[in-house]
């Protein structure tokens, strides 16, 4: 299969299409159920994918752990539905995930989560995290503009992001091009 990947017209377009099908791959793993196949993927279904592929293309530097803590801060909008990234890995790496209960424990994690009932304190969350190689993600709107990493929306029943590069690189994460070029937005100031 790489082999036929490499025989594509470009490599840009092989990399789109190979992120393509690992994130339709990733969702496919993640809804998979009885239940899920009798009825229409949630809202919060469909995010746990976008979460688990967000850090599939994201490179920290010096990941030494064998673990990747998920945090999700705040009122718990994915339900059972996180309980899909349990045991999964992301490069060599098992995902757990945490749910802490105050500001101080979000410096241990490596992705964060921000719910839309502490959005509000969006300023001061990400004030303790700047500088720190911290991937934060949430679903509110205008919170890219603010400084998350990376935000999500639902458009037409789907899922669509967009992408703050600027916060990314000051807290020493990489974003892939796969990643970005199914952003809908890109912001790089």
């Amino acid at each position: 299969m790489v082999r036929w990947f490499a025989n594509l017209h470009s490599k840009k377009h092989a990399a789109g299409l190979l992120f393509t099908v690992l994130l339709w791959c990733g969702f496919l793993v993640l809804v998979h159920s009885p239940r899920a196949q009798a009825e229409q993927p949630s809202e919060y279904r469909l995010k746990v994918a976008f979460l688990y592929n967000f850090a599939m293309y994201t490179e920290w530097p010096n990941q030494s752990s064998q673990y990747l803590a998920y945090c999700i801060y705040g009122d718990d909008p994915f339900g059972e539905h996180i309980q899909h990234l349990h045991q999964k890995k992301v490069d060599q790496q098992e995902i757990v995930v945490k749910y802490p209960q105050n500001l101080d424990a979000l410096p241990t994690c490596q992705v964060v989560f921000i719910t839309r009932s502490v959005i509000n304190n969006l300023d001061g969350i990400l004030k303790l995290l700047n500088g720190k190689p911290i991937l934060t993600i949430a679903d509110s709107p205008g919170s890219c503009q603010q400084g998350i990493m990376l935000n999500m929306a639902i458009s037409g029943g789907k899922v669509i992001f967009e992408a703050n590069l600027s916060a990314a690189k000051q807290n020493g994460l990489r974003l892939s091009a796969q990643l970005l070029r199914f952003a809908n937005e890109v912001f790089q100031q």
